[in-house]
């Protein structure tokens, strides 16, 4: 098996998360997300005040920070040799520093592009605001009353420029067959 990353991207609740932690225990390596590395900094640090702010707790501020580790967890992940899954809604502003640190090791990555249909895409965020699905860190509230499908799908929908493989996934109505389908093509890129 050749080394390889898994980097699953899409905008919010497209899928990521569910689909990447799954594949990270199929393919038995470990899965690290944005998500994840925020919510400890929530509870030692504090809630964001807003999203974008000169707050020293914004949640854009916070959002740099998590993205931060994360490249970080990557280097070593990749300096040990482990491959790893990375759930991060990465944009291109970020794909100049993915790529340097990729090109330092021999490996195959694997961009997977999550989408979901708009009226899903709505109600699966609607559906975050309304309890303890997540950490209340996240904004949810704040974000949903900014929701913007079309901005979203613009910001989310282009692979990063990176190398490697790209595949595309509609998580609108993912069924087994379609998650078996997206690990064996991970498995034959890596084989």
């Amino acid at each position: 098996m050749r080394d390889f990353i898994v980097i699953v991207l899409g905008g919010p609740a497209t899928g990521k998360t569910t689909i990447g932690t799954r594949l990270a225990k199929s393919l038995r390596i470990p899965y690290f997300s944005k998500d994840g590395v925020k919510e400890p900094i929530f509870d030692d640090v504090g809630i964001p005040v807003a999203i974008e702010t000169d707050e020293p707790l914004s949640g854009r501020k916070m959002d740099n920070a998590a993205i931060s580790i994360l490249f970080y967890l990557i280097e070593m992940q990749l300096k040990a040799g482990c491959a790893c899954v990375i759930d991060c809604n990465y944009r291109q502003q970020h794909s100049e520093a993915l790529k340097k640190l990729l090109s330092k090791y021999p490996l195959i990555p694997i961009q997977i592009m999550c989408g979901a249909d708009g009226q899903e895409l709505e109600k699966r965020y609607k559906k975050r605001t309304g309890g303890s699905v997540r950490h209340r860190g996240h904004l949810d509230h704040t974000l949903f009353n900014e929701f913007n499908l079309e901005a979203l799908t613009e910001l989310y929908q282009t692979p990063l420029d990176i190398g490697g493989h790209v595949l595309s996934i509609d998580s609108t109505r993912f069924e087994e067959a379609d998650y078996l389908s997206l690990l064996e093509s991970i498995e034959q890129l890596v084989s």
